[in-house]
């Protein structure tokens, strides 16, 4: 005997349900992050200082250190970490730069106190007088009757000075130049009863 139709249709099995994914744990705070950034502040602050900026070079790569563990780490926000680090890396450049120019300015200036320099005087007289000049060690006389040169050699920051004073019945008419690394940086002249010219300069006077 067949089974019977009942007329009605058979309701299709339904999906198995499928749960919700849960929702994603909120990102915290980022401690590291917060200080890689203020240590890269100060170590900014201090890369444009000459001498303290050496400072930086240290805060500089802390700020980046912290800044890196801070972004590494899982489930933190990146913002201030990724902060620290540009300012840590900035700050190295900057103190490197103003270092290399305080270095380089401290050599010239060095170079300058250690230069030799030639000091000429050079002096023109009609008749007997005397002169007087700065030698590097003290000031120095001499009796002349005609045109009279000298030469001397000095370090560093000096004077050069030459005064020539004609006698009472000698030179009517004198001069005097100084001369600095062959370079003129004085010149006078003088005439009548006791002629006299005086003539001054620096070491600094020339490059």
């Amino acid at each position: 005997m067949s089974n019977s139709t009942t007329g009605f249709d058979t309701p299709a099995p339904s999906a198995p349900h499928q749960p919700f994914p849960p929702a994603p744990e909120a990102k915290r705070g980022n401690g590291l992050g917060v200080a890689a950034m203020v240590v890269g502040i100060v170590s900014i602050v201090l890369s444009i200082i000459p001498i303290l900026g050496m400072m930086a070079f240290f805060l500089g790569a802390v700020a980046v250190i912290l800044g890196v563990i801070g972004v590494i780490l899982k489930n933190r926000k990146k913002g201030m970490a990724i902060t620290g680090i540009i300012l840590g890396v900035v700050s190295l450049i900057i103190a490197g730069i103003v270092t290399a120019i305080v270095a380089a300015a401290v050599q010239a200036v060095d170079d300058s106190l250690n230069a030799e320099h030639t000091i000429e005087y050079v002096v023109k007289s009609n008749g007997a007088a005397s002169v007087s000049y700065w030698s590097g060690d003290g000031s120095s006389n001499v009796a002349i009757t005609k045109d009279w040169k000298k030469t001397v050699q000095t370090t560093g920051f000096d004077l050069s000075s030459v005064t020539v004073i004609g006698d009472l019945e000698g030179a009517t008419k004198v001069s005097c130049e100084v001369f600095v690394n062959g370079e003129s940086v004085s010149t006078n002249s003088g005439s009548g009863d006791i002629a006299t010219a005086s003539c001054s300069g620096t070491t600094a006077s020339t490059k």
